[in-house]
Parts: structure tokens; sequence; C-alpha cells
């Protein structure tokens, strides 16, 4: 049986068509990437307000559509990502059937796609970026004045009880590192949410627990030998995979989480893969002329 091909894309957005100071300026100085978008895509990316939201939905319809052509090898202008019944974008063939799987997160400037081609019958997947640096200023603010009992309370009516008491329990003197544990956590539970085609208003979400997790480099307080769990509704979750990565520079922190299929078969993620545009760009136009329009 066929291996899979899975990857797992990034794409840094925050230096690209920096002459684009509004939206309005990125049909001049982005022609070549609008260019491959279809006229729906291109409005949708040109209707934010905010030059930096355009650029990421910019980023995010080019990655689709490349993973789309080049993996289900369909033309170019056929590779297009429809909305299901959660609103979730997937690609679905003239069969019925859906060979990609795919997930797309943004976070900061930075587009990500995680994604499987002909996954074992059953699979799930999600995926989740943070950038901790993007609210740094505020968040350390918020600890100085408030403190850090303050700062989880927060967030308290999204996190599970228990997550809850070991935060407030951490006992870090670097406040960096503290919402760095934060952090990771929130890309944890909000990459297994998204696995479950679930938002963030779900209503089990008290429900759900990571234990023994930590920030990418670091020991959990429990010790180096205990491993990332997850939890649902007080039993331990055996049938789903969960990473947790550094990307673009350590800046950014990435979660993918698997839930197993059939025979209990999962997928063998990759680290994070950073794209460089030009590299991207020519890829699509590669497949544009191979497979046609």
């Amino acid at each position: 049986m066929a291996q899979p091909a899975v990857f797992l894309w990034a794409l840094d957005t925050r230096n690209l068509w920096p002459e684009a100071k509004e939206t309005k300026q990125l049909p001049g100085v982005a022609q070549r990437a609008l260019a491959l978008l279809s006229d729906s895509e291109q409005a949708a990316v040109l209707k934010y307000y905010f030059v930096k939201d355009a650029k990421l939905s910019l980023a995010s319809s080019l990655l689709k559509r490349l993973a789309i052509s080049r993996f289900c090898r369909v033309p170019w202008a056929s590779a297009t990502a429809v909305r299901d019944a959660r609103t979730k974008p997937v690609f679905i063939t003239p069969a019925g059937d859906e060979p990609l799987l795919f997930n797309v997160t943004h976070q900061a400037g930075v587009v990500v796609l995680f994604g499987a081609y002909r996954p074992p019958a059953g699979v799930a997947i999600g995926t989740d970026i943070v950038c901790a640096g993007e609210r740094r200023e505020r968040d350390l603010k918020h600890l100085e004045t408030q403190g850090w009992p303050s700062y989880i309370s927060l967030h308290s009516d999204v996190l599970s009880p228990v997550e809850v008491q070991r935060l407030r329990g951490l006992r870090i003197a670097d406040r960096q590192k503290l919402l760095d544990y934060f952090y990771a956590l929130w890309c944890l539970r909000e990459a297994y949410v998204k696995m479950t085609g679930e938002a963030l208003l779900a209503p089990w979400l008290a429900d759900l627990e990571m234990r023994y997790y930590a920030p990418p480099g670091e020991i959990p307080p429990e010790g180096a030998e205990r491993q990332l769990e997850v939890w649902f509704k007080g039993g331990k979750v055996t049938d789903v995979d969960v990473k947790l990565d550094r990307a673009i520079g350590d800046e950014y922190m990435i979660s993918t989480v698997v839930r197993r299929g059939e025979g209990g078969r999962g997928l063998d993620v990759p680290p994070p893969e950073s794209l460089d545009l030009e590299e991207t760009l020519t890829a699509a136009e590669g497949l544009l002329q191979e497979l046609g329009q």
C-alpha cells in the first residue's frame, strides 16, 4: 500500500510586497500571484481593509490551489476548494472522492497548510499556529500589573479546570517562559478542536485536557519521562498523534493533530517547511502550464 504524501507548509507574508501599504495597491505589486487565483478569490483578497489580512488571504488561496493541483493532478482552474457542511475548506473530485485532506491556519503574517494526499481511511487532521511575540508587550504588562493568575482567568472559559489549575501552579520566574506555556497549550487545543471539525464555541471545550505538555525544547514540570497526553471527559484519548514544533526562526509554534484511521494507521508528519514565494509561484506556474488552465 502506497504511503500517503504528507506536507506541512509555512509561508511568511510579513515582508512580501512591501510597496503595498494599502490593499488597493496589491494588484500593482502582487500581480503575478493574484493572476494565479480565480476572480472570486481575487475579490475575496481585495475586500480586506488591512493589507496584512489581504496578503494572508492571497497566500492561503495560493497554497490550497498549489496543493490540490500538485497532488491530485488536476488543472489549475479546477484545483478549487469548497466549503463543507461545517464551512471547512475541502476538495471534492467530480466522482465525489476527497483524496486530499488539508487544514489551514494563520497568525501574525504566517499561513500554514497541513495536508495529506491519499491518507488512510478515517484519518482526520488539524493544525494551528501561534505567535506569542505578537502580543508579548500587552501580555507582559498584564502580568506586571495584575499577575499570572489574573491572566489565566481571562482565558479560563475555553480551558479545562485541570489545565487552569496547572497553569496557575507553574513555578517559573521567567514571565516570557510562562507565556510560552500558555501559548503552547492554546496551540495544542486549537489544533485538536480543528481536527474534530468543531470551533472554539464547541460545548465540550472544558472536557478536553492536555497533560504533560511543554513548549518545544522545554521539559514538562512533571519530568522528562512524561509524554504529552490528551484526555477527554476523564479518559485518555489513545487514537490521536499530537506534535508541537517551533517555526520561522523560533518565533512561532505550530501544532498538528492526527486522528488515526482504520487499523490504527496514522501519518508521519514532517517538520514545518518554510516556503519561498518565488519558488512557490514558479511551482504554481509550472503546474498551470503542465496540467492546463
